[in-house]
């Protein structure tokens, strides 16, 4: 990856700060976590024990969540700032964090029963490869689970370019008076 790519996915220092402060901590904990928590309950998918990936993971926090709530036998996390992981592994979670690109994961095919995306896919500009490497990794019955923002593209965009990467969409919810939505996508496997 080229540093400029890298630098224009980075957060600036003010995403950064607003990133890690206790009120975003809250509203991913009581909304958006609890939503996607929602979302597997609902349709029967239990991530129990499973293997799980969380792109985009940040300083950890939702790391931190996914671990506590499905106890995984792996957790896999990434971020493309290496500062961001400083402090995720400083958080003590029994989690394998790198420093990754999402448009280029270091992970094997299939490798994944669920990855969880917070409000990162705005952030990447080739997007669609990004999610199409998500589909890569995960196993033939696994589940992609997405928090994304109303920025940089409109939410017939978003989906249309998750479906084109191979994914059936089950359960979607808009949050903040619709300025964000959550989505549950199944990954399609062509026979």
């Amino acid at each position: 990856m080229s540093d400029d790519k890298a630098e224009e996915m980075r957060l600036s220092r003010f995403e950064f700060r607003a990133m890690n402060t206790p009120f975003r901590r809250f509203i991913l904990k009581h909304f958006e976590f609890r939503t996607f928590v929602h979302f597997l309950r609902k349709n029967g998918i239990d991530l129990k024990g499973k293997v799980l990936v969380d792109a985009g993971c940040g300083s950890g926090y939702d790391t931190g969540l996914i671990a506590k709530e499905f106890e995984p036998s792996r957790l896999v996390a990434f971020d493309i700032m290496p500062e961001q992981i400083w402090l995720a592994r400083r958080l003590g979670i029994n989690a394998e964090f790198y420093v990754g690109d999402m448009t280029h994961l270091d992970l094997p095919d299939g490798m994944a029963d669920a990855v969880f995306v917070f409000a990162v896919l705005h952030h990447i500009p080739d997007r669609h490869k990004a999610v199409k490497e998500i589909w890569r990794i995960l196993a033939d019955d696994g589940v992609l689970l997405v928090c994304e923002p109303h920025e940089k593209f409109h939410w017939p965009e978003l989906e249309e370019g998750i479906q084109n990467a191979g994914f059936e969409m089950v359960e979607r919810r808009r949050l903040y008076a619709g300025f964000f939505r959550n989505y549950l996508w199944r990954k399609c496997v062509v026979t």
